[in-house]
């Protein structure tokens, strides 16, 4: 008798969402089959978003309000985040917190990276370059060319791939 997978048994939910794009901030709502970090370090190159907003952080961007449903390309996300953040997993290891400065190509976050307490220092910057998504915390963003865009948030996922330079103090 053939089992089906457990992966095919998934809950598929709802979360909402912020993501930057280098000219607008989005509120939608993202479509998961688990956690934040698997959607976004999953090979699909695309993300399901309904009830999406956007507010311009350039001229000549558009703004939206409530579009029922959408496509985001990976690629052009710079940084994203849950509202409500996501449960700590039962399993996960004591953590210790390093600050971290991310510049990316059109914003630069500062705050700090979790990382295992028996984690090697040396190998931080590895650990945060495996998944092409990782979490920092405790964070500001700024938008590079956007007077008077930042904010502070508790965590976001910036994209590595948006990366210029990774600070480790």
């Amino acid at each position: 008798m053939d089992r089906p997978s457990a992966s095919l048994n998934v809950a598929i939910t709802w979360a909402k969402v912020d993501v930057l794009t280098m000219y607008q901030r989005i509120t939608a709502e993202i479509q998961m089959r688990t956690r934040l970090r698997e959607t976004m370090n999953d090979p699909e190159p695309f993300f399901h978003l309904r009830n999406v907003s956007a507010e311009p952080l350039l001229p000549g961007a558009v703004p939206l309000n409530g579009v029922p449903e959408g496509l985001f390309n990976k690629d052009a996300v710079l940084g994203i985040r849950t509202i409500e953040p996501e449960p700590v997993l039962p399993d996960q290891p004591e953590q210790i917190r390093r600050f971290v400065m991310f510049q990316g190509t059109s914003f630069m976050v500062t705050g700090a990276a979790e990382f295992p307490k028996a984690s090697d220092p040396k190998m931080h910057g590895e650990l945060l370059m495996k998944g092409r998504f990782f979490a920092m915390v405790d964070v500001t963003v700024v938008v590079i060319g956007a007077a008077g865009k930042s904010w502070t948030q508790p965590t976001i996922w910036v994209n590595r791939d948006q990366m210029l330079a990774l600070y480790l103090g």
